[in-house]
């Protein structure tokens, strides 16, 4: 009998819940029809924590309907379906705008360019859906994860530390640790030859230890520093740390920021505290790594923090300092900003400086190494810019506007065309708001209450990137879907001087430089957006821009990268084939062909857009002695 009501209970509330869907599916159906656009019907919502931790064993027992069953509902599925798919969705749907209904929630998605800038112009309308942001509130409310006065309180706060003054630190760091990667790569000797394994893993160290230095003051030992030059030193510059775990701490800081940034989704299951306890090993890690890394920030806080009580001055960024000052958090009567504040702000500047920059920088050199004749032109190009100049020579007034206005911002420019890493930048319209917008001079509404996404679909939209006249696809894709840096090349005068956003606030500052250079092809206002636009674009668009190139020009000045092709070719069976001859051109499309069934099919997002679960083994040889070029 017992189990006969309970066997009862759990029927009533699956009706219950079948029911209540159903009911909430309808009326949601109801308000997106009310827009007047192309309305989609989803069984589930795709941003849901549920969905996002369990899609992958849904996807594919969905994909065994028949063809017949499915359409672009099932492409919609996909939480990454706008890398994935690009366009696709729009093109099939006829529309470059469109609204998604599931049972929870309503959402719209953008590729019109038009309408992308009135979201981004109309601030107040368009807020950050909030709810999906609090995972980043670990050590405290801060820039990202706020909107209307707070965030303003918390731009104000962040914007001073991002402005031009400070870029040449980033330039003279990024060199610094572009050379430290190129050391570790190709060994104290610079001939190298040997396979990176997880590129990934050596490009997030570069962008971390960046971010330190110019952002915190902390330069961090690279391993092979260590082993090289003995155990670093703390010096009036900057706080250092390498390997050894100061007293105190039971990580290392490199370990500790690591291990917090790399597993930074499990720090929403539960405290820290309680992480710590957890019978798995990678939650009691993540755990140790989110109260190590605070310890640390806590420190470097106090010791700023006194550094500035008594007028000492401080050199570059210094984005703790900045912080402090403009907090006023010295006088703690005069402000309502609390410690907290700081601390969230410098923790989700050292995630957004970190991740973003790195993935980059590491798709670049796939990328490129996929690319063979891109490459080549990036190589002409930094030898015309930089000449023979010893690294140690460059210098960010002269050199960096040149590195902007050529071959390699053209790759960083394109590889963010294709592999932003944020797929899709979120907005919503709030309750009991509906927004009315224009597209291709009709009247449309988004509903209140609905997350409206900023495709990165926009960035393959035929509309903005037309392909060359003589284009000729050679493998059934449209040249939006290919890696053609070259596109961003034009022969033409430079256009209009850049004019930043007119600010209704000018102590909100936004980020100094355009997302591209006059001199380089020039995108619809609206159709290029991986720093975002508007009020809420990139506060750190240029400090990334500036690391980008100085890491290109430094490997790129010497050499060349490959794609390791160790699993269909040893080096012996290498060096007995004709040189760009057809059967080294044969395994080397191995190697392509697995490198871009990869990257379309195991990208995935925490943060941002990754490879998941499986890396892109690539080989940095000196120019000259490349085993893979092909005219």
């Amino acid at each position: 009998m017992a189990l006969l009501l309970v066997l009862s209970a759990l029927c009533a509330i699956v009706i219950y819940h079948l029911f209540n869907g159903y009911r909430n599916l309808t009326r949601n159906i109801a308000i997106a029809k009310s827009s007047g656009l192309r309305v989609v019907v989803l069984p589930v919502y795709v941003n849901s924590v549920v969905w996002l931790a369990t899609n992958i064993v849904w996807l594919p027992l969905l994909a065994k309907l028949p063809a017949s069953c499915k359409g672009v509902w099932f492409d919609l599925l996909d939480p990454e379906w706008s890398y994935r798919l690009g366009y696709k969705p729009f093109r099939d749907l006829g529309t470059d705008v469109f609204v998604v209904a599931s049972p929870s929630r309503i959402s719209a998605f953008v590729a019109d360019a038009e309408v992308v800038t009135q979201i981004t112009t109309r601030r107040n309308d368009f807020p950050k859906p909030l709810h999906l942001y609090t995972r980043l509130n670990i050590y405290g409310r801060n820039v990202v994860a706020t909107e209307g006065t707070e965030w303003r309180m918390h731009r104000k706060l962040t914007a001073p530390s991002f402005g031009e003054k400070n870029n040449e630190l980033v330039f003279v760091e990024s060199i610094h640790h572009a050379r430290c990667l190129v050391r570790l790569w190709t060994g104290p000797d610079g001939c190298g030859e040997d396979t990176i394994k997880d590129p990934a893993l050596d490009t997030m160290r570069f962008a971390l230890y960046v971010i330190s230095r110019a952002g915190f003051g902390v330069r961090v030992a690279w391993p092979h520093e260590e082993e090289e030059h003995g155990e670093v030193e703390t010096t009036e510059a900057a706080s250092m740390f390498g390997s050894q775990v100061p007293e105190g701490h039971k990580m290392n800081y490199r370990e500790a920021l690591g291990s917090l940034l790399e597993n930074i989704m499990w720090t929403q299951m539960a405290p820290p505290e309680y992480l710590t306890k957890s019978p798995f090993k990678i939650h009691r890690t993540v755990g140790t790594a989110v109260i190590e890394w605070g310890n640390y920030m806590d420190e470097l806080f106090d010791a700023k923090k006194e550094e500035i009580a008594s007028g000492r001055s401080t050199d570059g960024m210094d984005l703790f300092g900045t912080l402090i000052r403009g907090s006023g958090i010295l006088d703690e009567k005069t402000t309502d900003l609390e410690r907290s504040d700081i601390l969230g702000n410098a923790f989700v500047i050292m995630l957004a400086g970190h991740e973003t920059t790195a993935n980059v920088l590491h798709f670049s050199l796939l990328f490129l190494a996929m690319n063979t004749q891109s490459q080549k032109r990036m190589h002409e190009d930094i030898e015309k810019t930089l000449g023979t100049k010893n690294p140690s020579d460059w210098s960010y007034d002269d050199d960096f506007p040149r590195l902007f206005n050529g071959m390699p911002a053209a790759v960083m420019n394109e590889t963010l065309r294709l592999l932003q890493p944020v797929i899709n930048i979120l907005k919503s319209t709030t309750a009991g708001r509906p927004q009315e917008f224009h597209m291709d001079g009709q009247q449309y509404t988004f509903p209140g209450d609905i997350d409206v996404s900023l495709s990165g679909g926009i960035h393959r939209n035929p509309k903005y990137w037309p392909a060359p006249p003589d284009y000729e696809s050679t493998d059934g894709l449209p040249d939006i879907d290919h890696f053609r840096p070259e596109r961003w090349l034009v022969d033409a005068k430079p256009t209009e001087a850049f004019e930043d956003i007119k600010y209704d606030d000018e102590d909100l500052r936004g980020p100094s430089g355009e997302d591209t250079s006059s001199h380089l092809f020039k995108p619809v206002k609206g159709s290029y957006i991986p720093f975002s636009d508007g009020y809420r674009s990139c506060i750190g668009r240029r400090f990334a821009q500036v690391e980008i190139l100085a890491a290109f020009a430094v490997i790129f000045s010497q050499y060349s990268v490959e794609l390791a092709v160790d699993e269909f070719a040893t080096d012996e069976e290498i060096e007995k084939m004709p040189v760009g001859g057809k059967e080294r051109k044969a395994v080397w499309q191995k190697a392509r062909d697995r490198a871009d069934h990869l990257l379309m099919k195991t990208m995935g997002s925490i943060i941002t857009l990754q490879l998941r679960g499986t890396t892109i083994p690539i080989r940095l040889v000196k120019k000259g002695r490349e085993r893979f070029l092909f005219e």
